[in-house]
């Protein structure tokens, strides 16, 4: 009896993909509490897992669905294959939603691999998400390649939500084909008609959305008014259905196209109301886009607070962001291990479970490792561990230079020197397992060998795998680092004795790069974001037009200069600066001459305030402010001296100057020599300078007024 009831609720639940909703889930219980009770059947609770984690799928707490389908997955026996290749499919489409590629390439490799275990409603279901996640990855050839299947198979069962969808995959994969933008609109165009006839208010969304994109991509071949009609659209019909992740990219685009082609004014209103709703955290792609149009609208408006504001808040972000991936990194390396663990060659598993100490640190040392060549010659040591050698290396490969960079080399003489390969002009063993993608292992290296990879026409005096004259190479193995069909490098083992690698060796050097390819782009990525990190901080103190600090960097450093000064009894001067008459050059030249006039005083500034202990500041929109800390008075007044006649060398015409023929600078400057206490605040240091320079405007401007002060405890 129990035989009878698990192939009826099998059946049914093999309709699951045919429902819509969590509706659709309720009626599928429904049918198979039916079934339960006309055996006198309990439920297993592998299925009442699955029918949760489809509900909590469908209802967009996903988390809590991944959660119940990784339960349901340690369920599964022998006998339930299909049931684990559903659950595969949708755990990597929730994977693959939260930017956790990996175990989403696991799950849908599974998939995959048993895909002729699947009947053509889970086909269809299956190749629908996994076209998605190849469009994740921006690997749009495979894309639409599983897409078109998905849509063949959605159109065969009638499933035209999944037909629709896979459509819209296939377009927006050939709409990164700037040639083939009219066939992917016209695979959009048949989705949306899908959509319409059948009152899917969410697939007509997307497809407006991925209409406006593609044309958005190819903005000189559609005008505005297209492009803006199916955003607005996709915006409007979004309203209608809960899709917050399609939603949010099409008004991010949205954004990035009005910020590039249109009205830049409403744009901005648009992103700065975005910016207060989205979810950086879960959409950080999104995020970084739109704070990129924000930085470059706010920059012209010059909006140097909410600028400020902003750039704060994308650095915020951009340090949790680079947490989670550097959280995620190990989870990847201990993955790379167990998977590593499951292969079928015994050997090669002998292999690295004897050695996994040893290849662990390898990952590990590279992932974490600010500067790789650091840690070479611990690498080193664990690679000999593992291998017979006598050098070991790691070479990058720049795609944008088409070069080999041999980087990271190191033998039993200590570190190699770096050299570079054009991978163009210049050929070797390095640029042939780039190029191809494959392994080179040799035992005995002669001119017949190495003839396969390297021309002997073409071939130098020097192979790439030759890094010292006097220690000829006879055994190598190198293989390429990839990383979704993605070259970052290779690896590089070498030994001057002949028939040292046996295949084994081979095999397990495949799997150590392939445990490095994760951790080296990881390590890249890392090293981008820091890079990226620095810059926005960089930009959050500075002020964007002048290069100068800000205004608000005054609060952090004045303080600790008037301390220091207290405390070590150094000098501190201060100069207020007024470029005279600055309002008239802007309204004779126009503002764009009056912004590189800015630029050009504040470059000459700092070639003579250009000590460490020298500090300038944009104080406003004409005006400067400069601390100098530990200066002699003489040489102070000499450099404001010097300043003074760097700005009337620039001879910028001013024919509106009352007081030059040229650009010129007011400055007032007091030279404190002593500062016997820390309860002189900045503004009593500022007020005495500020006076100066009053001074110099009373009688006439374009000069210096400097006074010497003391500032002591005052005695009873």
């Amino acid at each position: 009896m129990s035989h009878a009831a698990i192939k009826q609720i099998k059946a049914i639940m093999s309709q699951l993909p045919l429902t819509q909703g969590v509706e659709g889930v309720a009626q599928t219980k429904n049918k198979i509490d039916d079934v339960c009770q006309e055996y006198n059947y309990h439920l297993p609770k592998l299925f009442t897992l699955i029918l949760e984690g489809v509900k909590g799928n469908r209802n967009n707490t996903r988390l809590e669905a991944m959660d119940i389908f990784e339960e349901a997955l340690s369920l599964c026996q022998e006998d339930d294959v299909v049931q684990r290749l559903q659950i595969q499919t949708f755990l990597g489409s929730i994977y693959a939603d939260y930017d956790d590629y990996h175990k989403a390439y696991i799950a849908y490799r599974d998939v995959l691999e048993h895909a002729y275990r699947l009947d053509a409603n889970y086909l269809s279901f299956a190749y629908t998400n996994i076209s998605d996640f190849y469009l994740c990855l921006g690997q749009y050839d495979q894309a639409y390649q599983i897409a078109e299947h998905g849509a063949q198979y959605g159109e065969k069962i009638g499933h035209h939500s999944n037909h629709a969808i896979c459509l819209l995959n296939m377009g927006y994969a050939l709409g990164y084909h700037h040639s083939k933008h009219q066939a992917a609109i016209l695979h959009c165009k048949q989705a949306l008609k899908l959509g319409s006839d059948n009152g899917a208010t969410r697939v007509e969304a997307i497809a407006h959305g991925y209409i406006a994109q593609i044309m958005a991509r190819n903005a000189n071949m559609y005008s505005p008014t297209q492009i803006n009609h199916h955003f607005n659209q996709a915006d409007y019909l979004f309203t209608g259905v809960f899709d917050n992740h399609n939603q949010t990219e099409c008004r991010v685009h949205h954004i990035a196209y009005m910020t590039k082609f249109g009205d830049r004014q409403q744009a901005l209103q648009r992103a700065l109301k975005l910016h207060e709703e989205i979810n950086a955290e879960d959409n950080y792609g999104f995020f970084a886009l739109l704070c990129d149009c924000l930085c470059e609208l706010l920059h012209d408006n010059d909006d140097v607070v909410l600028l400020c504001k902003i750039q704060s808040d994308y650095i915020h972000i951009t340090r949790q962001h680079l947490k989670k991936l550097q959280t995620k990194e190990f989870d990847k390396l201990i993955n790379q291990i167990e998977k590593a663990t499951q292969d079928h060659e015994r050997l090669v598993l002998d292999k690295m479970q004897q050695h996994i100490g040893a290849v662990t640190e390898v990952g590990q040392s590279i992932a974490t490792s600010e500067d790789i060549a650091n840690n070479l010659p611990m690498i080193y040591e664990k690679i000999c561990s593992i291998f017979p050698t006598k050098e070991f290396g790691i070479a990058l490969y720049h795609e944008d230079s088409d070069t080999l960079e041999y980087c990271y080399f190191h033998d039993n003489h200590g570190p190699v020197a770096n050299s570079i390969v054009n991978c163009k002009t210049q050929f070797s063993v390095g640029t042939y397992v780039v190029k191809h993608k494959r392994t080179v292992h040799l035992n005995q290296i002669n001119d017949e060998a190495l003839s396969a990879f390297v021309p002997i026409q073409e071939r130098s005096t020097k192979e790439c795998v030759y890094f010292r004259n006097d220690s000829p190479v006879q055994s190598i193995i190198l293989t390429p680092i990839l990383i979704q069909n993605k070259v970052l490098g290779l690896l590089s083992i070498q030994h001057p004795l002949a028939d040292q690698y046996l295949q084994y060796h081979c095999n397990l050097f495949e799997q150590l790069a392939s445990f490095i390819a994760v951790a080296l782009e990881n390590h890249m990525q890392r090293n981008r974001l820091e890079a990226a990190y620095q810059k926005l901080e960089t930009l959050s103190k500075t002020d964007p037009l002048t290069g100068l600090y800000n205004r608000y960097q005054l609060d952090d450093i004045a303080p600790k200069l008037i301390e220091n000064s207290s405390k070590y009894g150094f000098n501190l001067a201060i100069a207020v600066i007024d470029v005279d008459y600055y309002k008239g050059y802007n309204d004779f030249h126009g503002h764009h001459q009056g912004d590189v006039a800015l630029q050009y005083i504040a470059n000459e500034m700092k070639k003579v305030f250009a000590d460490n202990d020298d500090y300038l500041f944009r104080y406003g929109g004409d005006e400067f402010l400069l601390l100098s800390y530990n200066l002699p008075e003489v040489a102070f007044k000499l450099k404001l001296e010097q300043m003074h006649q760097a700005i009337s060398d620039l001879s910028l015409t001013h024919p509106l100057s009352s007081c030059s023929d040229c650009v010129s600078l007011s400055i007032g400057a007091a030279y404190f020599s002593e500062i016997d206490h820390i309860n002189n605040n900045f503004s009593e240091l500022f007020n005495i300078a500020d006076q100066e320079l009053y001074n110099v405007k009373k009688s006439g401007r374009n000069r210096i007024s400097s006074v010497r002060k003391k500032l002591v405890r005052e005695t009873v």
